[in-house]
């Protein structure tokens, strides 16, 4: 999925993503940079409520390298 910086500095993170990880406006999210000048997102909550249901899956059985080779073709 791709999205653009607007000239004002903000993005716009596109609905899949924000369903996928149950992302409400208002919630905060921490980029911390990495040793090899990447970065890694994290989301700042206050109530684990929000997480319930999130580790729902029931597709096929993957791998953590499957899900990490995943995660970086969708990242382009």
């Amino acid at each position: 999925m791709e999205t653009t910086l607007t000239s004002k500095g903000q993005l716009t993170l596109p609905k899949a993503i924000r369903n996928a990880l149950n992302l409400k406006s208002g919630d905060k999210i921490i980029f911390e940079e990495n040793e090899d000048g990447t970065y890694t997102l994290r989301f700042k909550t206050s109530d684990v409520k929000i997480l319930k249901g999130s580790l729902n899956y029931s597709g096929p059985k993957v791998t953590i390298k499957d899900m990490q080779k995943a995660i970086e073709e969708s990242a382009g």
